[in-house]
């Protein structure tokens, strides 16, 4: 399946259950991750109807899709190959885009050469190691949404976003109902999202993860096994759950 494809059919998924009400939880919960403060030029690369830059504070918002791709207000560029300037993004959003992109790591190459020193980025994406990630290894290969996609681990994720200079600043994990199809169950089910956040936080189905970049500040070279990461504990409140580097804590 093309990249085009994937991403349209990701933005398809959304406008109905239970993409809706992924869509909706998400942007909820990324509003409160992210400071409370203005920013300049916030962008959004996928994941169109997810609306996540609708409570962002900016001066503009800008929507990012693939070539080929409809919709209002959107610009279409190659995500390997981005129409930015140096130091010219406050805020990135990519909403599950990097789970469906051809070349991930080469999305992130780029944005980061157009983001702001100390400007923000938050990724969410599919966990491997949840009810939805065992529905999609138990059924692969599969073309439908959202299984088609790579399901990254958040170790990963936040290797990648360690070699291009940024430093975790928050996480969250969400979405413990598992992915029934018939609407009224789907709904019956909604007690486990509190109950998942209580004592299996490990096991959300969907990861948010907000970074920014150091490259205004001289951070000590740190032993790979001792880096701080976000790392979700069993029976603790989500607030507690990363572990913040010391200088940051000092703050």
């Amino acid at each position: 399946m093309s990249n085009l494809a994937r991403l349209e059919q990701f933005d398809r998924w959304l406008t109905d259950r239970p993409g809706s009400d992924l869509a909706q939880l998400e942007a909820r919960e990324i509003a409160r991750l992210l400071p409370d403060r203005y920013f300049p030029v916030a962008v959004q690369f996928g994941g169109l109807n997810a609306s996540v830059l609708d409570s962002i504070s900016s001066r503009r918002k800008i929507r990012m899709a693939v070539p080929g791709a409809g919709g209002d207000n959107v610009v279409t560029c190659d995500f390997r190959s981005l129409p930015f300037g140096h130091r010219s993004i406050d805020l990135a959003l990519l909403p599950h885009t990097l789970d469906y992109v051809d070349d991930p790591h080469a999305l992130l190459r780029e944005l980061t050469q157009a983001m702001v020193p100390d400007g923000h980025i938050l990724v969410s994406g599919f966990q491997p190691f949840s009810i939805w990630g065992a529905r999609k290894w138990l059924r692969y290969p599969s073309e439908k949404m959202p299984w088609s996609g790579r399901f990254f681990s958040t170790a990963r994720i936040q290797d990648w976003l360690s070699l291009m200079g940024y430093g975790v600043r928050g996480g969250r994990l969400l979405m413990y109902r598992p992915p029934v199809a018939h609407h009224k169950l789907f709904d019956r089910l909604s007690f486990m999202e509190k109950a998942g956040d209580r004592w299996w936080p490990m096991l959300g189905a969907v990861y948010l993860i907000h970074a920014q970049l150091e490259t205004m500040r001289v951070i000590p070279a740190v032993p790979a096994a001792k880096r701080s990461r976000f790392n979700p504990r069993l029976a603790q409140p989500v607030a507690r759950r990363l572990r913040l580097p010391a200088h940051i804590r000092r703050q």
